[in-house]
């Protein structure tokens, strides 16, 4: 077959494999990346004739490096401000004992050392894209538990700076009986990494910028556009050439352009080209893994991500109970962090390539790694359940910690007829300033310790713990309250909350909010009174500005404001 029409022939396998694998993960509740990947296996096993494996490693090889550049640009250093304090060395920890546990129990499995260490690092690190779009659908980015999660995540993402700098080190480690060879290939690493980084400071503080305003001011897109792709390729070769990765270079030149005044600007021309390189990586990964491969060692593939999995969950709480979270927090947390991180698909052909891992060690990691998202995905969404399911035997894990414990006395607070509010987020604060001005006494629940405090020293009352345990909302003289405001976003803790609630007082008024319409009946069925979405209430405010707007009168504009609450349920 000419080489023309069998590039063409690698590139049209390449999209229709992913737009099946995406239609797929999509109708089985699946992240996208795991429907390319399959995707990409079963059409590299079908049809290997039609397929050029050098262009292939090419276009993934290119897909990588633009989408690791996307990754640094998007790289939220604002959301390690309000955490960084607890994450920061909670997730050290975690990194370093995952990394550790894993590589003891590959090396007494009998895998080689290498193996067993690359892999303890790669599923020490967990998947943001995953992450990011299940807090996202559900709207609990700005929780509690998502904004420590995406503080998690980046730490994780920060450290694969250093972990793939040093897999000449690792390889040089296992591969070379020579200590002194090994000392020299850590020395030069060591030097490499100061060069590269003390450059990539120099050209983000100062050369950049510079050249970025320079380019802006010419007002012409495709001559912007162009320099910034040059950028990328421009760090991914002065890595290279340095005998780093290439993507880790197009990872930095990202993170030089996320602290420009330009980065919006950027991110908003390449990230059409970042979402598509991310499909071509993805389907391109799987199109070059064996498909027999996958079947033959499906069992092994199981038995090793359940381990894994079980493990890092075990690991994750102990560093969020050693970084003070509480209980139920460290949890929710353990299961969001589950998924092996995309990082963990390029640490594995660097590792392949600078010959850490054998081919077959590769396919196997790939694998895990994509077990790790299958098996763990639906696990969050489950997370109260589980959470009540094994509350018992986590109940004897706080006396190893010296975590905050919750709020329970024999007494109860000095409160009656007040407003027992549960989650003090955004909404909840809001509804507790609001309180304050109408002299409306109000009792704060959150497990928040950091948040209670706050409140404390507000001169407001506040209880520390777990809004759907019956002891703390009995402490908080739910009983004794005329009102229930669940400001918590979580539909399982919610559940709990309203029916732990009711059985305390049978008569107490209950507002609570969602995300979703789906959700309005349940909750009303529990005995909530009224059900409060906050993007339907937003879309009232609108309209009725709106309707104002085009002299819609107070009268008129109040009865369509009336039927579109009867249309949503809350007529």
């Amino acid at each position: 077959m000419p080489e023309a029409i069998i590039t063409v022939s690698t590139l049209l396998l390449i999209f229709s494999a992913a737009i099946l694998g995406g239609l797929t993960a999509m109708r089985l509740g699946l992240p996208l990346m795991i429907g390319y990947v399959f995707a990409g296996i079963a059409v590299g096993h079908l049809f290997p004739a039609f397929i050029e494996h050098g262009f292939l490693t090419s276009v993934a090889d290119t897909g990588v490096t633009l989408l690791l550049f996307t990754v640094g640009v998007e790289f939220p250093f604002h959301r390690l401000k309000k955490t960084i304090g607890i994450v920061m060395p909670a997730a050290l920890i975690q990194i370093l004992l995952v990394a550790v546990a894993v590589s003891l129990i590959g090396s007494l499995a009998g895998f080689r050392p290498a193996f067993a260490v690359l892999t303890g690092i790669i599923v020490a690190l967990s998947s943001t894209a995953i992450i990011v779009k299940y807090l996202g659908d559900r709207g609990e980015l700005d929780s509690l538990s998502g904004e420590l999660a995406a503080s998690w995540m980046v730490v994780q993402d920060l450290s694969v700076i250093p972990i793939m700098v040093f897999l000449p080190v690792l390889t040089g480690a296992f591969l070379l009986t020579d200590p002194a060879a090994t000392f020299t290939i850590a020395t030069l690493s060591l030097a490499k990494t100061v060069a590269v980084l003390g450059s990539v400071f120099l050209l983000g503080r100062w050369g950049v910028p510079k050249a970025l305003n320079l380019i802006a001011g010419l007002k012409n897109r495709e001559i912007f556009v162009l320099s910034t792709v040059g950028l990328i390729f421009l760090c991914a070769l002065a890595t290279y050439a340095a005998g780093l990765s290439a993507p880790l270079g197009a990872f930095l030149a990202g993170l030089i352009v996320s602290e420009t005044s330009q980065n919006h600007a950027i991110f908003s021309e390449i990230r059409p080209l970042r979402d598509l390189f991310a499909v071509v990586f993805f389907t391109s990964l799987g199109m070059l893994l064996p498909g027999t491969f996958v079947l033959s060692y499906l069992p092994v593939i199981l038995m090793l991500t359940v381990l894994i999995l079980s493990v890092k969950s075990g690991v994750q709480f102990v560093s969020g109970r050693i970084a003070g979270l509480h209980r139920r927090v460290a949890f929710l947390l353990a299961l969001l962090l589950l998924p092996v991180s995309e990082f963990g698909f390029i640490i594995a052909r660097e590792g392949a390539q600078a010959g850490s891992v054998s081919g077959m060690e590769y396919n196997l990691l790939v694998s895990v790694v994509l077990m790790s998202a299958i098996l763990s995905a639906p696990l969050p969404a489950y997370s109260g359940l589980l959470y009540r399911r094994f509350n018992r035997l986590l109940s004897s894990v706080p006396q190893l910690f010296n975590a905050s414990e919750p709020d329970i006395g024999d007494d109860g607070l000095p409160l009656k007829d007040h407003v027992v509010i549960c989650g003090y987020g955004r909404v909840g604060r809001y509804i507790g300033r609001a309180l304050a001005f109408c002299s409306i006494p109000f009792a704060v629940i959150d497990f928040n310790h950091a948040t209670v405090k706050a409140v404390r020293q507000a001169g407001f009352t506040a209880v520390y713990g777990d809004p759907s345990d019956p002891r703390i909302l009995d402490f908080a003289q739910v009983d004794l309250a005329k009102v229930l405001v669940v400001a918590i976003p979580d539909l399982h803790t919610q559940e709990m909350v309203i029916k732990n609630a009711l059985q305390l007082n049978k008569r107490i008024r209950i507002y609570c909010r969602t995300h979703f319409e789906e959700d309005q009946q349940l909750l009303k069925e529990l005995g909530v009174h009224t059900v409060i979405q906050p993007e339907f209430e937003a879309a009232l405010t609108l309209t009725g500005k709106l309707l104002s707007d085009f002299g819609v009168g107070r009268t008129e504009s109040e009865k369509k404001m009336t039927r579109l609450k009867i249309e949503h349920g809350m007529g």
